[in-house]
């Protein structure tokens, strides 16, 4: 028996049908297929999604820690007469 696709339209009618967790459900898959390196990744639970692979030598700064100066929030009204 032939297999009868749907295309990229009828797809996304069939999609946007769906309700909101199930929309999320294949989300997760979708991103979870994305992510997949190894067959031993692959018996993961479908509900699982692990996005730690590597990432220290491609992200170097990922451990420095961030510094938010006293004054971060206080008002610029210079910068405002500027925009005026």
């Amino acid at each position: 028996m032939k297999r009868k696709f749907m295309n990229n339209q009828e797809l996304e009618q069939q999609l946007l049908g769906l309700d909101l967790a199930q929309r999320i459900r294949i989300l997760q898959l979708l991103a979870q297929s994305l992510t997949v390196t190894s067959a031993s990744q692959r018996s993961q639970s479908p509900n699982e999604l692990d996005l730690s692979r590597d990432r220290s030598p491609q992200h170097p700064l990922r451990g420095i820690p961030i510094t938010i100066p006293p004054d971060f929030d206080e008002p610029m009204p210079e910068l405002w007469d500027a925009l005026d």
